[in-house]
């Protein structure tokens, strides 16, 4: 199997197999093409500094409303990297977090403490940070506009930067196609 074949929406932590041999290639074809992938690598940065940006924002609103909330919007299932996650990871050189093993997916997340989350926020799952729920919405939304318009204006730079480092990945990963990327079955 290819790291192009392991690298889709059905690659899961769950699924260990496939798992492991799709980050140990994806650390492999990072190592070994780090040059031609120095412009993913860049966006990388970028994404996690605009990230980092923006982090005071967001914790401002959810140390307001997330202390009260009845229900735990952080649910074990979305504390998981996907393949797109991954490929942002090891382009910034990190390695994904060990799970717990025999934790439900809907469960509070792993990394869930009573303090917040326990992963700095520019390394979380996308999914994860990206989720605001009804209440938290309604607060951003509800408070000073400048502050909310700035922050719509960053986090749409942040997805088109992301997507832009995962079409170059992607397009160079299809270049060395013909590079062995093969893991025994």
């Amino acid at each position: 199997m290819t790291l192009l074949n392991l690298l889709n929406y059905e690659l899961s932590w769950h699924k260990r197999n496939d798992w492991d041999k799709a980050t140990t290639l994806l650390k492999s074809f990072s190592q070994e093409r780090n040059s031609e992938l120095a412009h993913v690598k860049d966006l990388a940065r970028i994404v996690r500094f605009r990230i980092d940006e923006i982090d005071a924002f967001i914790q401002q609103n959810t140390s307001i409303v997330c202390p009260n909330c009845e229900k735990v919007c952080c649910v074990n299932r979305h504390g998981y990297y996907d393949y797109e996650d991954l490929i942002y990871i090891y382009a910034l050189g990190l390695n994904p977090p060990i799970y717990k093993e025999g934790v439900s997916d809907t469960d509070p997340c792993q990394f869930l403490s009573q303090h917040g989350c326990t992963m700095e926020r520019a390394i979380r799952p996308f999914r994860c940070n990206w989720y605001f729920c009804n209440a938290l919405l309604k607060h951003i939304e509800h408070g000073p506009a400048k502050p909310y318009r700035m922050f719509i204006k960053q986090l749409d730079e942040i997805v088109d930067l992301r997507k832009e480092m995962l079409d170059d990945f992607f397009r160079i990963l299809k270049a060395n196609s013909l590079y062995t990327l093969s893991s025994p079955e």
